[in-house]
């Protein structure tokens, strides 16, 4: 292993967003597997527009809106009662089945998402029961959007220091639990618009010491927490202090705001990234040297907007059918790719995990698969 802990040059204009990236010249742990699930019941925006309680004329202009406004036409919603670990699970026997593994070959079990089971304990640990795992070292990574690629981190992390051998990851959102479907005017959707793009699925990935040749080859996550109060769940922010000692679990989300803050950071941040590619390796644009860039799926307009200005030709849209899956999006968008033939594993191609997330943290993995 050679990890490169500065890894930009003398002659590059050190930058804020990629100085503490961490960078393999030879990798240490690799995706072996990869799982999803989606539930059955597919919603249509007509279908979501006839469960708000508001006025009409708002209710029959809202699903032409929000197809306008973020080209979501469809989401998957979980079966009333569903919980997240129920989802994850799902995935999980998926990803071990497609890896030819076990559950007595893991060692180490992560959950990652915005959502969980209940506040304690870990909701790996309830994945760890109903899995029939034992003994081994369980515990939750929560990052909002970005809990999955945070969790690839600690990963690669564990197996580099030894302290993992095989490590499953495993996500499930239930997001249509926190839609607010009380909107009485056109300004309450600057903060409840957000909610009805949200779908719900499952995500597990199983990661391994690489074999020399594929793996993650660069580590880049970052956050800037003074920008947390753009989106959260419960929108009520003070229900600590309130006397019924309650969440109220709804999502709050500033869209506008938020989308701003996005395109201010992200552009810029993929822009600088090809910059550091053209001066360490003479890349034209890194880009044209990348199989697939793989973004959260916030929204179908969004993506379009942000790759279009930074000059990304190969991406993908999973959003317009399964709208915004918080953590499990890049997973779901991954094994899309994989599914309509843009990616084979164990080709050695690169992709770029690109993650944007309340908090707000930002930031990617490049990966070889």
């Amino acid at each position: 292993m050679q990890l490169l802990l500065h890894p930009l040059s003398t002659n590059f204009s050190t930058c804020s967003f990629l100085k503490r990236m961490q960078v393999y010249k030879t990798p240490v742990s690799q995706i072996k597997s990869l799982g999803v699930y989606l539930p059955e019941r597919i919603v249509d925006n007509e279908e979501l527009a006839a469960m708000i309680d508001g006025p009409n004329a708002l209710k029959k202009n809202l699903p032409k809106l929000i197809e306008r406004l973020t080209g979501i036409k469809t989401r998957h919603y979980a079966k009333e009662g569903t919980s997240p670990s129920e989802l994850a699970i799902e995935a999980a026997w998926r990803a071990l089945e497609i890896a030819n593994l076990s559950v007595n070959d893991i060692d180490t079990l992560i959950f990652a998402a915005t959502d969980t089971d209940i506040l304690e304990p870990a909701t790996a640990n309830i994945v760890q029961a109903k899995m029939g795992i034992s003994r081994i070292n369980a515990f939750d990574v929560k990052n909002a959007c970005n809990s999955v690629l945070q969790a690839l981190n600690v990963a690669n992390s564990l197996i580099a220091t030894g302290a993992a051998h095989r490590v499953l990851i495993v996500s499930g959102e239930v997001g249509s639990y926190t839609v607010n479907h009380k909107i009485s005017s056109k300004e309450e959707l600057r903060t409840k618009l957000g909610g009805l793009t949200l779908g719900d699925a499952g995500a597990a990935i199983v990661v391994e010491p690489s074999d020399g040749n594929l793996g993650f080859l660069d580590l880049n996550l970052m956050s800037m927490g003074e920008y947390w109060h753009l989106c959260h769940v419960p929108e009520q922010i003070d229900w600590r202090h309130r006397s019924e000692g309650l969440s109220h679990p709804r999502f709050y989300l500033d869209m506008p705001e938020l989308a701003k803050l996005v395109r201010n950071y992200a552009i810029p941040y993929f822009k600088e990234y090809n910059r550091y590619r053209q001066e360490k390796f003479q890349e034209a644009s890194c880009y044209e040297y990348l199989a697939l860039v793989i973004g959260h799926q916030i929204s179908k307009r969004f993506i379009e907007e942000v790759c279009q200005a930074a000059k990304i030709t190969r991406s993908i849209i999973t959003a317009e059918y399964f709208g915004n899956t918080a953590s499990t999006a890049i997973p779901l968008a991954l094994h899309k790719a994989i599914e309509q033939g843009l990616l084979t594993w164990g080709a050695g191609q690169e992709v770029m995990l690109f993650g944007a997330a309340s908090g707000y943290s930002i930031g990617h993995l490049r990966v070889r698969i």
